[in-house]
């Protein structure tokens, strides 16, 4: 009975820690703390966040981890520059477009998947073994059978991480984590209206097919289609940049 309620405790600790580092990270991304500005001291901020300082201290920590923070006994805890900013991380990522996708986050956003995305189904079409295929087949059945937006997000993630898997490229792979939270964050923006589009389907077959008859060209041309008519939609929900 005491080790549950410590384990309790614990998780309780951990998930304060990681609310007060996503409220000062997504701050700090906001720009509403300026690079090499010192944030307020840990009496003040633990009181404003209404957090213990030892968990205060353990979301510095965290956040020092994703390179937005330094902590020095003379000048405090600095936020830092953009270069040393973790853009992968999944959280840095995912707090840049709390208030809404800018325009130029967009463009960054497509140019990555750009790189990836298509020669990763060009791969797929090559490489995926019969059980990958079959998996690459049922994601885009789930996606094809959706009956509300979150269902279609849902299936959309797991059909391109179907296909990045089915590259069978052990190093593509550790990169997972970073591809899928670009693609949750692309989807957020691209389908902000909250609505299954009309396109969604055949485009993706449009995907599916090649990949599951090993047409490396076909699947390559047709995935960049897909990103092209995504970073549209992308872009009409986006917000203009901060001048």
């Amino acid at each position: 009975m005491a080790r549950s309620a410590s384990r309790s405790r614990s998780g309780a600790a951990q998930t304060r820690h990681s609310q007060a580092a996503a409220l000062i990270g997504q701050r700090i991304v906001a720009g509403e703390w300026a690079v090499g500005v010192a944030l307020p001291t840990e009496a003040d901020l633990s009181r404003e966040l209404d957090v213990s300082r030892a968990s205060l201290r353990e979301a510095i920590k965290l956040l020092a981890g994703k390179g937005l923070l330094s902590s020095t006994p003379r000048r405090g805890t600095i936020v830092q520059p953009h270069s040393n900013w973790n853009r992968l991380d999944v959280d840095v990522l995912v707090w840049q477009t709390s208030g809404g996708a800018t325009k130029s986050f967009v463009k960054d956003l497509f140019e990555l998947r750009r790189m990836i995305e298509p020669e990763a189904a060009a791969l797929a079409a090559e490489r995926a073994s019969p059980e990958q295929r079959a998996e690459i087949s049922e994601t885009f059945e789930a996606l094809a059978s959706a009956s509300d937006i979150q269902l279609s997000i849902d299936a959309d993630l797991a059909f391109h991480r179907a296909i990045v898997r089915a590259t069978n490229n052990v190093l593509l792979a550790a990169f997972q984590p970073a591809i899928e939270a670009s693609l949750a964050v692309s989807f957020k923006v691209s389908r902000a209206g909250n609505v299954l589009l009309p396109y969604t389907v055949p485009m993706h077959r449009a995907v599916a097919e090649p990949i599951l008859a090993g047409d490396a060209d076909g699947a390559r041309k047709a995935m960049m289609a897909l990103l092209d008519r995504s970073e549209t939609d992308a872009e009409i929900a986006a917000v203009e940049d901060n001048k």
